[in-house]
């Protein structure tokens, strides 16, 4: 163990040297960065996932960290230096927000879009007296009376971060595989595949006996197995964290474990190239790295076509698949440090594709003397610099490549417009519904932010919306009722929800305590003690386990947990309380 771990650092030793002795001469012209989210509370609990403090500071961390590559006018300090080098971007505002100069992005959960703007406050602290040119400089602050006016909070500066929901066609960008039904389903024949069931038959006894010894009455018993590796070492993460008692129990060793676990079953269904979907060859569980890496390219493209003057820094947030999904597509396992990009990315990672050139221009270069490289910081540590690494299969010395063929090798597997991704994932989506009766090229890459189709009347893109609602609602309902053991009954008073001990109140669960209870956002909070999860009255032996999705945070947001939940068909009594008088919840499209 001790000889790989000094192969590794060996291996990775060149490349931060090479990344922290950057040519003087270099000049960088514009960024793309994916980011991902910092530290949250854990997907299985009674508390919706939400963004810690901890998770807060480390995005803010990693902001600054960006500040003091791309913003700084002096020399860094001393810990900077160790991580990163001063590589300011040419005609950025330094000091002042400039909303037209940046383009940010993220998905809608809350702990994301909390992280981002965390992130934004280390890029642009608050300051006082200090105006964006673009914004009317200090005029802007300027009263007629002659007096000064700054903003709030000492200067707070307000970063225009765009989130996109998963009803925009701009999220196959961002989280390509969310609402792609060929992943899914591609997810499912992992979990029923030889590979699969032997790693859960050879790791259900630790699974059972760590989490009866350290977090009794916690998960439902069917959770606990490798078909749930994801959501069990997310929970133990942060219990291990915020826990004193939990870290003595779990031990650091244990922790190990179940992360190795989790990341063979991430890498799995995100970055096997292996598999296919409906189409041979189609890398369906790498979808999503297949478009980020799209809007990467086209993203630099853009501010290579406007002469430097747009797109001079992208900053995306969102969660690890994409990454995942990326390091295999561009061939980053196959490096001597490949246990760095085979292992799911620590809180508040970030990877970047930098276009820069060697020279010490003073005018925008010709495409032909751009540049391309990737770094990568995994996590937000002060042992973890910004680091380059070759892509693609290439050696340490080749961390750089020409804009050119850059963005040809992206181009051999990336998905470059949103009905080539309606056409591989087969996904149930109101903007594929149209589409599907669009131009061809309105629905490229280059118009995916404004979701416009200039070839649908308003009229013919209603009938088409309603028909393509209609179709969504009835498979949503089919679903429901065939896979999801949906009833529709009528109350019975006289059958009551028992009171059941343990879960996440343990003995302070009352009767009255739902398992599914509502807040006033509409957002879920499912608890344990139920028959479904493994409390009183659960169906016996034999009885079909829940079936695990591939993450819990991949699923759309109204949808529980990380599996579609099926209801016997006895115990009826159990699950009477928790759905009268509300309205069943539907499934967005997707599996």
């Amino acid at each position: 163990m001790a000889s790989r771990s000094l192969k590794v650092v060996a291996a990775v030793l060149p490349l931060v040297s090479e990344a922290l002795a950057q040519s003087v001469n270099e000049t960088v012209w514009s960024s793309f960065a994916y980011i991902l989210y910092g530290e949250r509370t854990p997907l299985q609990g009674e508390t919706a996932a939400t963004l810690t403090p901890l998770g807060a500071q480390q995005l803010y961390s990693q902001g600054s960290l960006f500040r003091a590559r791309y913003l700084s006018n002096s020399s860094l300090s001393d810990e900077d230096n160790t991580l990163t080098t001063n590589s300011p971007i040419v005609g950025i505002e330094r000091q002042a927000l400039d909303n037209s100069q940046l383009s940010i992005s993220s998905t809608t959960k809350d702990y994301v879009v909390g992280g981002a703007l965390a992130f934004m406050q280390g890029l642009y602290p608050p300051v006082t007296q200090t105006f964006a040119y673009n914004n009317d400089g200090a005029n802007a602050s300027t009263l007629a009376n002659g007096s000064s006016v700054d903003f709030p909070l000492d200067g707070y500066q307000y970063p225009n971060v765009k989130t996109v929901p998963i009803t925009d066609s701009s999220s196959v960008w961002l989280e390509g595989h969310t609402l792609c039904t060929q992943y899914w389903s591609s997810g499912n024949e992992f979990r029923t595949s030889a590979t699969n069931e032997q790693m859960y038959n050879s790791t259900l006894d630790f699974y059972e006996t760590t989490f009866a010894e350290v977090f009794p009455n916690t998960l439902p018993r069917p959770m606990l197995s490798f078909d749930y590796a994801y959501d069990s070492y997310d929970y133990a993460a942060y219990a291990y964290n915020h826990d004193e008692s939990v870290r003595n129990a779990l031990g650091v060793d244990r922790l190990a474990i179940l992360r190795n676990l989790a990341n063979v079953q991430q890498l799995d269904l995100n970055a096997n190239l292996s598999a296919s979907g409906s189409q041979e060859g189609d890398m369906i569980r790498a979808i999503s790295g297949r478009t980020l890496a799209a809007k990467a390219v086209a993203q630099l493209s853009a501010h290579i076509a406007s002469g430097g003057s747009s797109s001079k820094l992208t900053l995306m947030f969102g969660s690890f698949e994409p990454m995942l999904a990326f390091f295999a597509l561009s061939d980053l396992t196959n490096l001597a440090t490949s246990g760095l990009f085979r292992q799911i990315p620590l809180p508040g990672s970030a990877m970047v594709f930098e276009l820069f050139s060697t020279s010490n221009d003073s005018s925008y270069p010709e495409e032909d003397d751009l540049w391309v490289r990737f770094l990568f910081r995994n996590g937000t540590g002060s042992g973890s610099p910004i680091t380059e690494y070759p892509l693609f299969g290439r050696g340490n010395s080749e961390t750089r490549m020409r804009w050119d063929d850059f963005a040809t090798e992206i181009n051999k597997f990336s998905i470059r417009s949103v009905s080539s991704w309606c056409n591989i994932c087969e996904a149930f989506t109101l903007f594929c519904s149209s589409l599907s009766h669009s131009h061809p090229g309105s629905s490229s890459l280059g118009n995916a932010d404004n979701n416009s189709n200039t070839s649908l009347s308003p009229a013919v893109a209603g009938v088409i919306g309603a028909v393509a609602a209609i179709a969504v609602l009835s498979f949503a309902g089919t679903t429901a009722f065939v896979f999801g053991g949906m009833r529709i009954r009528r109350k019975d008073e006289s059958n009551k929800r028992r009171s059941s001990l343990g879960g996440f109140k343990g003995a302070e669960k009352m009767a009255s305590d739902h398992d599914v209870t509502f807040a006033g956002s509409g957002v879920r909070h499912e608890r344990v003690g139920s028959w479904e999860l493994g409390g009183p009255g659960r169906p016996a032996a034999g009885t079909t386990i829940p079936v695990p999705a591939p993450t819990a945070e991949s699923v759309p947001s109204n949808i529980f947990g990380a599996s579609i939940k099926r209801s016997g068909k006895d115990n009826d009594d159990d699950d009477v309380d928790s759905i009268a008088g509300r309205a069943p919840v539907k499934p967005l499209e997707g599996v």
